[in-house]
């Protein structure tokens, strides 16, 4: 009779055994499977980041990228300037700004620039400014047009996203 207890503990003990290796192997496997997922969503996020980490084009102040900015169009350096605008619209203003100066608007852009006022100050991320120019069609003679600024949080320098 002992002998035969001892047999069953013994099958009890292997198939228990059986079932806890089968088991870790599971576990191993869904914990490599998670680990290559993250390793692919990091890989994913780290190639949307770069450019922005990259980005160095701009000033320590609103002021001193819309500086850079006007003293790169006045140069006609367009490659120059559209690198103030923040990273997924650089190459749309690139276009934009060769436009104005192959129609030879350039002096009378760079004339309205010049009248560039603080409006909302910085909230958080983001700066808010005006440009003030003539508009004789309208009561004061003027038009106020939009100039937000946003911080590059990788770079901590001032970027145009809204003109």
């Amino acid at each position: 009779m002992k002998f035969f207890k001892k047999k069953w503990v013994m099958a009890i003990l292997i198939i228990l055994s059986i079932f806890l290796l089968i088991y870790l192997a599971v576990v191993v496997k869904l914990a490599w499977e998670g680990y290559q997922r993250q390793k692919a969503v990091d890989n994913f996020q780290a190639s949307i980041e770069k450019p922005f980490r990259e980005d160095v084009y701009g000033g320590k102040t609103p002021e001193q990228t819309w500086a850079m900015f006007l003293d790169a169009l006045k140069k006609g350096d367009i490659d120059l300037a559209s690198k103030y605008f923040v990273v997924d619209k650089q190459a749309e203003w690139k276009e934009k700004i060769k436009t104005i100066m192959d129609k030879g608007k350039l002096n009378t852009i760079l004339k309205n620039f010049s009248t560039f006022e603080k409006e909302g100050g910085i909230q958080n991320d983001k700066a808010y400014y005006h440009i003030k120019m003539p508009f004789p069609e309208s009561e004061s003679g003027f038009i106020y047009s939009p100039v937000v600024f946003y911080l590059n949080p990788y770079t901590k320098v001032w970027k145009i996203i809204i003109l």
